[in-house]
């Protein structure tokens, strides 16, 4: 983008949505500026509330971009209460604000995200960047693709907003593919059981064959995460625990996630299923399931059923050709859902 439009930009709605547009946004014309509809404390700080993009994917989670500009007198602890009391009202819309306030003489402009798990009045809560012409890694991360799930983009801005390091998002990534690996063993493990109760030994032999070979890989994947954390300091603190080395196991969610999906009548969007699930599960969760994860603020117990789902659909219990974000129970999910009910 040129740095003269950028040095240029945010003195109006009008220019955020050129801005949004030229980064591939589906911006809205025309431009409507309209009361927001929060709570008096909330709304009295606003002068300008215009809904510049509005992203509905199919998702359950739709994203919402929108231009807000300050009462003069306003200043940047009142527009996060003001982004708070949106989330606190439309909890199932990811947002995005692009607001403009004074401080002094200066009008700034920051890109403000409220922050999704913050207690109910929390007050400051929500997270705010400036806008400014040398934001690269802000401009990178508001670029958008079409094809990408709005989900993806908040998340992906919300990461940044945080400030959050790339070693802690790295070794994320390196304990959900090892997670995923390990899944995959349980899964080859039960198969040779069954296979050596029927007699089928060339496929034990096929089988084992492929659990060695899944065990060389996770020690290699183990090896690279190691290999990947920064050195150590000479004189070491005293070891700590893992975090999540108290959460519930994945296998502990494979019942109540198919319960769930027959209790929502056979398919739900995704957010309606981990509600049902936290209801089936809530006496039994720990607080490390609820710890948020560095790889972009997902609750732990809820990246495990989302892994978990993955897992199912590859054993033919959840559907794989739904729309994006619904997910779905086979017939065989259902029966074996019962066998699991049976012990």
């Amino acid at each position: 983008m040129d740095v003269g439009i950028i040095k240029s930009m945010f003195q109006n709605a009008l220019q955020a949505r050129d801005w949004l547009k030229e980064l591939g946004y589906p911006v809205l014309e025309p431009l409507i500026n309209s009361p927001p509809q929060l709570k008096p404390s909330a709304s009295r700080h606003i002068s300008e509330w215009v809904l510049l993009v509005k992203i509905e994917d199919g998702n359950g989670q739709p994203l919402y971009i929108y231009w807000i500009v300050a009462k003069p007198e306003s200043r940047l602890n009142d527009l996060k209460y003001v982004v708070d009391a949106y989330r606190l009202k439309y909890p199932h819309v990811l947002a995005l604000f692009i607001t403009r306030y004074q401080k002094g003489r200066r009008w700034l402009t920051v890109l403000m995200c409220p922050e999704p798990h913050a207690p109910s009045h929390r007050w400051g809560a929500t997270l705010a960047e400036e806008l400014a012409p040398d934001n690269a890694r802000l401009w990178k991360a508001l670029q958008y693709n079409p094809s990408e799930p709005a989900e993806t983009l908040w998340r992906r801005v919300y990461r940044i907003l945080r400030g959050e390091t790339m070693n802690a998002r790295i070794e994320e990534a390196f304990e959900s593919f090892i997670m995923e690996l390990e899944s995959i063993r349980a899964e080859i493990d039960a198969e040779i059981q069954h296979a050596t109760q029927r007699q089928e030994y060339d496929r034990v032999e096929t089988l084992a064959r492929e659990a060695r070979q899944l065990g060389e890989l996770i020690k290699k994947v183990q090896q690279l995460r190691t290999g990947n954390k920064p050195s150590a300091p000479a004189t070491q603190p005293a070891p700590r625990r893992r975090s999540g080395e108290d959460a519930t196991p994945q296998p502990a969610y494979t019942l109540p996630l198919l319960q769930a999906l027959v209790d929502l009548g056979g398919k739900a969007p995704k957010r309606k299923v981990l509600e049902r699930v936290h209801e089936l599960m809530k006496d039994r969760l720990k607080p490390a399931d609820y710890e948020e994860l560095p790889s972009g603020g997902e609750i732990r117990w809820e990246n495990k059923v989302a892994w978990l789902r993955v897992n199912l659909i590859k054993q033919g219990y959840l559907c794989e050709d739904t729309p994006l974000g619904i997910w779905a129970i086979t017939e065989k999910g259902r029966q074996y859902l019962e066998q699991l009910k049976k012990g």
